[in-house]
């Protein structure tokens, strides 16, 4: 069914300057029609979605992200409820917090799945990109077998790319323990095969080597605080603790190096937030409306075990260093976009983006430019800012209506309408209830 909506302002993020009173055509998931309400005739067999005073603009990017659940094993316990209803319930409440898009970023088979289902239109969710299992030549933490793959030499770790490639998969995540030669090799066959290279600092490689590789995209500023630690080499680097030992000079030295490799970032400042026990508003947000097994694993997944209690208290005491670090990226050109991690730390599927946002104009970013992390950026990151990521004529309409304009308060993204997503129109009301019915 074709909808118009009428009487928007319309941010279409190629301009931070909104269009006032305009109508937005959609036909068959397309924009077809952008113009003044006043002179824009809507036919009479469209249905007319009268949004006056709201902001209609893109929908909102996540990307990094770790869809729930990561298979469908008929002997595993996620079964019992039913994997695939509950990734569903998943969706749908990232799709409440008016994102549109996401990157997964430890996939597995189920997801490939998953991803087919929501392109089809038999899920309601989210555009899915997704990662495959990621790569490692040692697992140190609990589960990583579970979205995982160990490769221990150069020649596994280019079959496993290849793999990965015809499994369908969209990008290729590296990790911690990668030996150097196997990073090398991965960057190598992933250039051979046009799959980008995605995820942690190998320790192996540091900060400078993932960027003379030119890692596509770098998760959670890894390596960034062994960058940045200037006190020389007497003092062994331990995970962290370089936050807290570093100058504004050397914030603004790593931040053009990595403008100069053209490298982007994907801060995911909120959960490290949550991690270090430093609260925000978002951390309030009622869960009451979530599915019941979700609200337990938020509360189960605080990722306290995975770190030392010196290892959080350097990330609390490093958060300020980390906001700089954003704002000197920002300054100097470097590319940013927008991700949570979620579901670790209570952090919401959705709703913890616009934590992320917010913490994002904290730094010193505009909300116009907080906002084109998670709208324009991801779509030009992924070679797709011809098809998503604003509005125009032609591209999908991936859609969120805001009560308010953003623009002056971020937080107005808190304040959703609803979405439309793949030509359908959702308000807010309706997702809540397509959740409870999954």
């Amino acid at each position: 069914m074709a909808i118009a909506f009428t009487h928007a302002h319309v941010l279409t993020m190629t301009s931070a300057k909104p269009l006032i009173d305009h109508t937005v055509l959609v036909e068959g998931g397309t924009i077809s029609a952008i113009g003044p309400t006043r002179d824009l005739r809507v036919p009479a067999d469209v249905g007319v979605v009268d949004v006056a005073g709201k902001t209609l603009m893109p929908g909102l990017c996540d990307m990094h992200v770790h869809i729930v659940p990561t298979q469908d094993d008929e002997a595993s316990e996620v079964n019992r409820l039913g994997a695939l209803a509950m990734a569903r319930q998943y969706l749908a409440v990232v799709l409440a917090g008016g994102v549109t898009t996401v990157r997964n970023m430890a996939g597995t088979p189920f997801h490939l799945r998953l991803r087919s289902l929501v392109r089809s239109g038999d899920v309601v969710g989210p555009r899915i990109f997704t990662a495959g299992p990621l790569l490692e030549t040692s697992f140190t933490l609990p589960g990583m077998e579970d979205s995982g793959e160990l490769v221990k030499t150069p020649g596994e770790a280019r079959a496993a790319v290849l793999r990965h490639r015809d499994a369908g998969y969209d990008c290729i995540k590296v990790y911690n323990q990668l030996d150097a030669g196997i990073y090398d090799e991965i960057v190598r066959t992933c250039r051979e095969v046009g799959l980008q290279v995605v995820g942690h600092v190998a320790f192996s490689k540091g900060l400078s080597g993932a960027l003379e590789a030119g890692q596509d995209s770098i998760e959670h500023f890894r390596s960034y605080d062994f960058a940045l630690d200037v006190r020389g080499p007497e003092f062994p680097g331990a995970r962290f603790v370089g936050w807290l030992h570093t100058t504004p000079a050397r914030v603004r030295e790593v931040a053009e190096r990595t403008a100069s490799a053209q490298v982007w970032n994907v801060p995911t400042l909120g959960i490290e937030r949550g991690l270090a026990g430093l609260k925000h508003r978002a951390q309030g947000d009622d869960t009451s409306w979530l599915p019941p097994w979700m609200r337990q694993m938020l509360e189960r997944l605080d990722l306290a075990g995975v770190f030392t209690p010196e290892q959080i208290d350097a990330i609390a005491r490093g958060a300020p260093v980390r906001l700089e670090l954003l704002a000197a990226l920002d300054r100097a050109g470097a590319p940013l976009m927008a991700g949570t991690d979620c579901p670790g730390c209570g952090l919401i599927p959705g709703r913890s983006l616009l934590q992320e946002l917010e913490l994002y104009v904290e730094a010193g970013l505009s909300p116009y430019r907080a906002l084109q992390t998670a709208t324009s950026e991801p779509a030009r990151f992924l070679g797709k800012s011809d098809e998503w990521g604003q509005l125009a004529v032609g591209m999908a309409a991936d859609l969120l209506v805001l009560d308010r304009s953003p623009l002056e308060d971020i937080t107005a993204l808190r304040e959703q309408a609803g979405v439309m997503t793949q030509g359908r129109w959702l308000p807010t009301a309706a997702i809540r209830e397509l959740i409870l019915a999954a």
